[in-house]
């Protein structure tokens, strides 16, 4: 048996494998007596007619196709063990000829590589966010509603209502022109990309009263990035919206009235980054209208919010532990933000290979994501498909980009955490698992037993490596980062701003 390797610019590998003719009867052989086995050959008890008779019986078609898949796993098998090669998935036969050798052909995606080069010379300014009086201000004006009266009106949508809805929303181009014309219509369609940390909402921080689901949550198909059968959304002038002139437009309507108006994004949009200069679709319908009374800023209103605590705040100690709670909200935020464009620095840096396989594996998880999420709305993936004239394939081609850009940030991540030597032991799982149970008080020993399996304690240690990880990318940028041959322990001692 010849093998001959070939690596392909795909990031696959190509096996040629050369049989003698006598291997390849051999499996004929095998395979005749297989169906012989299988089938009645009239004049022949099962697995005793000749191999002539087998023949004339079934034609060589059959038989040679059967002892193909004889030989080609274990050619294939011996081909990977002689190579050397790590496939990332199972090879396929690409080919196969019997003549004037028998020779197989496989094709084999390959394990991705990654190349980081100097990715330790990084370096990138990091300015610490300052948290301002207006800031606090909004906080515990979000405190205020939290605790608001609220009732139903019979009235037209009017300023400083809260509004339910049913909110649609899609993407048609920066001339209203239909998503097939418009060009680059690319945007976000992964949820909790490898440098993206999401964190609760602290106590009064500035978040608002309106819950949409964006196309870079579910994507739901790439041009519709709004799907809420029950959005809701307080108007007031500084409240965030999903495009700028959205409350103007729903201004004056009614219970049960249907709306339907276009918006465009301006060309510096922040927010909405990947929309702007383009135009939206936006249907919508009123299902519920309320008015909002706010409650007196005072230490009543202090206590009302902190009356499960074991003692009660005033409005002075609300305000500033509110003050506290955004400064470490806005913190981390400012961090795992430096930590996304650092490390997206360093993949622009490296030098990765993967094979196409990857790229499939990572869209169809979105197309898996997509459809739990949809579920949750009383949908299906096959619902959506239905309602919106879409192909699966145009939806998981939808993600392909997002895939790639994700992709190239894991395996940049995990080779880091391979060079660094980043490590988790016991204590940092354990101590993890106590941070989790606190928030169940007096149940939460009886609770220990749910997070302190195996199957927990790996994605507890996988989420811990992947934040390790990232202070360690942190710690690089900003030039702070032990060197590779120093004991890491004691590195992250002497340079504590390493840890999160």
């Amino acid at each position: 048996m010849n093998i001959q390797t070939e690596r392909l610019e795909n990031h696959n590998a190509r096996f040629t494998v050369v049989l003698e003719p006598s291997q390849l009867e051999k499996a004929k052989q095998q395979s005749a007596k297989r169906l012989s086995q299988k089938y009645n050959i009239p004049g022949f008890r099962k697995g005793k007619a000749p191999y002539s008779v087998v023949l004339r019986f079934f034609g060589d078609a059959p038989i040679l196709e059967d002892a193909i898949e004889i030989l080609g796993n274990d050619i294939y098998k011996q081909a990977l063990d002689e190579s050397g090669i790590a496939p990332y998935a199972p090879g396929q036969l690409e080919d196969f000829k019997a003549e004037p050798e028998p020779t197989f052909t496989f094709l084999v995606p390959l394990q991705p590589t990654v190349d980081l080069g100097d990715y330790r010379s990084l370096r990138r300014e990091f300015t610490a966010p300052v948290v301002d009086d207006d800031q606090v201000n909004k906080a515990m004006f979000r405190l205020q509603e939290d605790q608001a009266l609220t009732e139903e009106s019979s009235k037209p949508v009017e300023m400083g209502n809260r509004v339910t809805m049913e909110l649609y929303a899609k993407v048609v181009g920066e001339e209203g022109e239909s998503k097939e014309d418009a060009q680059d219509q690319d945007h976000d369609h992964a949820e909790g990309e490898e440098h993206d940390h999401d964190h609760e909402h602290a106590e009064g921080e500035d978040h608002d009263h309106h819950d949409h689901d964006h196309g870079h949550d579910h994507g739901l198909g790439g041009d519709e990035f709004i799907h809420e059968h029950a959005a809701v959304m307080v108007l007031r002038d500084e409240n965030e919206e999903p495009a700028p002139g959205f409350r103007q437009a729903i201004l004056g309507a009614n219970v049960d009235e249907e709306r339907e108006f276009q918006l465009t994004y301006p060309e510096d949009e922040k927010e909405y980054e990947e929309y702007a200069g383009k135009t939206a679709n936006f249907k919508v319908k009123i299902s519920k209208i309320e008015t909002i009374t706010l409650p007196p800023l005072n230490d009543d209103l202090a206590a009302r919010v902190t009356e499960k605590e074991e003692k009660p705040l005033t409005l002075l100690e609300l305000r500033m532990r509110t003050r506290e709670n955004l400064e470490e909200s806005v913190a981390q935020q400012a961090k795992n933000n430096f930590a996304g464009e650092a490390l997206d620095a360093m993949v622009e840096g490296a030098t990765i290979a993967f094979p196409e396989e990857m790229v499939d594996d990572q869209t169809e998880n979105y197309l898996e994501r997509l459809d739990q999420d949809l579920r949750r709305q009383g949908l299906t993936l096959d619902d959506y498909i239905r309602m919106s004239s879409m192909r699966r394939e145009d939806i998981k081609a939808s993600y392909r980009e997002n895939a790639i850009r994700n992709l190239k940030r894991a395996l940049v991540l995990r080779e880091i955490r391979q060079v660094e030597q980043v490590e988790v032991d016991d204590a940092a799982i354990n101590g993890e698992i106590d941070k989790m149970l606190v928030q169940f008080g007096e149940q939460a020993e009886s609770l220990r037993g749910i997070l302190d399996t195996p199957q927990m304690r790996e994605n507890i240690k996988s989420d811990l490596m992947e934040r390790e990880t990232l202070d360690r990318v942190v710690a690089i940028a900003k030039g702070e980062a032990p060197a590779l041959d120093a004991p890491v322990a004691e590195a992250e001692t002497e340079n504590p701003s390493t840890s999160s």
